[in-house]
């Protein structure tokens, strides 16, 4: 077998998912200096696993003493590095890491504030989504099928909140919405959607444990879906206008889901 080229984890990134590595199994690519360098201060703190950082020679300098044991250091040109992605790369750094488990089910019932996204399209909105997540202090989020969450686009757009929120990721996550509402007699599941007889997302007031439910980019929450919720908010709407974009209506409402009284929420 050929000797495996450590540079192959970062070849043809545009629309790069995970690549497998012979002796780590799935692993995932950051990208930019400010990304990098919080995968390396997380990796400190025991996050992901780095196998190795590819840098421009100048990047590379700054490096010195801050990769942990065992990580390599790649280092080429600017023009070697654009070549290899396979789109113009300016920021110098990037970085391949161990996809980590999945955190353990046990964390998912004992969640306060829960986001869920039972089918999602787009990685971008995917890591919007997660980063207010992170951002606003929930305690992690359940999401069933949708684009990787350990993609470049997913990585990059989330800025490091990937590695940062606990996410759970189900073919079908109602069961396990059922077992979190279960966990908890004052839990409470919320439909973010403009249904009638939605509550004005002005006025609301989530229970002390609540999921919130964010719907599809094309046509939101079906009935069945709605069905599992005990009861649906909206963000009310002028201008004509008829809707938000996911990510955007998700971080309007997790910033109601805020505790007041937990400093840093």
């Amino acid at each position: 077998m050929p000797a495996f080229d450590p540079w192959t984890p970062y070849r043809d990134l545009r629309f790069a998912g995970t690549r497998e590595h012979p002796e780590h199994g799935p692993c995932f690519i950051a990208e930019g200096r400010i990304l990098v360098e919080d995968l390396l201060a997380s990796a400190a703190r025991g996050g992901p696993r780095i196998v190795s950082v590819a840098a421009t020679t100048a990047a590379a300098k700054a490096l010195a003493g801050r990769l942990p044991e065992g990580t390599e250091l790649l280092t080429a040109e600017p023009a070697a590095l654009s070549d290899l992605a396979g789109f113009p790369f300016h920021r110098g750094l990037m970085a391949c890491a161990v996809v980590p488990p999945s955190p353990p089910r046990e964390a998912l019932r004992a969640a306060r504030r829960l986001l869920v996204l039972p089918r999602l399209y787009d990685s971008e909105n995917l890591g919007l989504l997660l980063r207010s997540a992170a951002a606003l202090g929930l305690d992690g989020v359940l999401a069933g099928p949708g684009p990787g969450l350990w993609s470049r686009r997913t990585v990059r757009v989330s800025m490091g909140a990937v590695w940062r929120v606990p996410v759970w990721r189900e073919e079908d996550p109602w069961p396990a919405l059922s077992g979190w509402r279960a966990a908890g007699p004052d839990s409470e599941i919320v439909a973010a959607a403009l249904v009638p007889g939605a509550e004005d997302a002005r006025a609301w007031t989530p229970a002390s444990r609540c999921a919130l439910v964010m719907g599809s980019e094309d046509t939101g929450l079906d009935p069945a879906q709605l069905a599992h919720c005990d009861r649906a908010v909206a963000i009310p709407m002028a201008s004509g206008m008829d809707s938000l974009n996911v990510a955007a209506a998700g971080a309007i409402l997790m910033f109601r889901m805020g505790d007041p009284g937990t400093p840093g929420r």
